[in-house]
This record gives structure tokens, sequence and C-alpha cells, in this order.
């Protein structure tokens, strides 16, 4: 297993706000390179897929409950691999996301490695009265 200080970086997943997975990988897949099979893609050291997420509400999910949004790709690495190639492979799925306007946190043991931590500063938590965003701590 690759690690960095008791950090995993075997595998990263992305939650997009995107009802279509297939959409979502074929959109990826056309901007990052072609695949190796119908339904993945490899960048860097990364096999890639994408699938409908099992815990989706099929509600509109605030961008901080992200983990109900409708589509999860999975970034997957093989053993040994250096940490920083798949922290720029993940940024790289992350950052291809984002300029196709979809919302998407990375959740994974390195996502503070990765731009606006995987995705969180980019969507701030609402206060607990509901009115004006607030930063994240910790």
């Amino acid at each position: 297993m690759s690690e960095n200080a008791g950090i995993s970086y075997e595998d990263c997943s992305i939650y997009v706000d995107a009802a279509d997975s297939s959409t979502v990988i074929a959109w990826l897949k056309e901007r990052l390179g072609p695949g190796e099979d119908a339904r993945g893609l490899v960048v860097g050291p990364l096999r890639v897929s994408s699938a409908c997420n099992d815990y989706s509400t099929g509600r509109k999910a605030h961008p901080f409950e992200f983990v109900e949004w409708p589509t999860v790709v999975e970034c997957e690495a093989p053993a040994g691999v250096e940490p920083g190639a798949v922290v720029a492979a993940v940024t790289a799925v992350l950052e291809t996301l984002w300029c196709g306007g979809w919302e998407a946190v990375a959740a994974c043991d390195f996502e503070d490695e990765l731009p606006a931590h995987g995705g969180r500063d980019r969507y701030p938590l609402p206060s607990p009265s509901g009115s004006l965003p607030h930063a994240r701590t910790g």
C-alpha cells in the first residue's frame, strides 16, 4: 500500500452533483484521454470510473452534503505508486470537473493535499442560523 505518514493514496472518491454518471465519465474521457474500457479511463496512475451513488437521496442536496450527490467518481491507484503522482492525477480529474461547471468534492485520506481541500473550500458551510456562510475549521 502506498502510504505517506499513515495516509493511503490507493483510492479517492469524488462526489459529483450530476444526475447521470455515464455522462460524467464520457465527458472526462473526452477531455483527459482515452479510456481503458467502456466504463472507465486512465489518468496518470489512476483507473477512473463512475457510478450512481448508493447514498444519493434523490433530492437537491446542498454542497456541504456532497455524500448525497447522485454520482461518485472512483479513482484507484495500484500499490506502490508515488503519492505525488496520485495527487496530481486526482487534481486533474477534480479541476476538469470544476472547469466543466460541475460541483465536485473529493473524499479520501489525502484530500487536504488537493486544491481547495478536495473541493470543500469551494462550498462554504451555512451558519447555524441558516444565514451567511462561515469558514470551516480544523
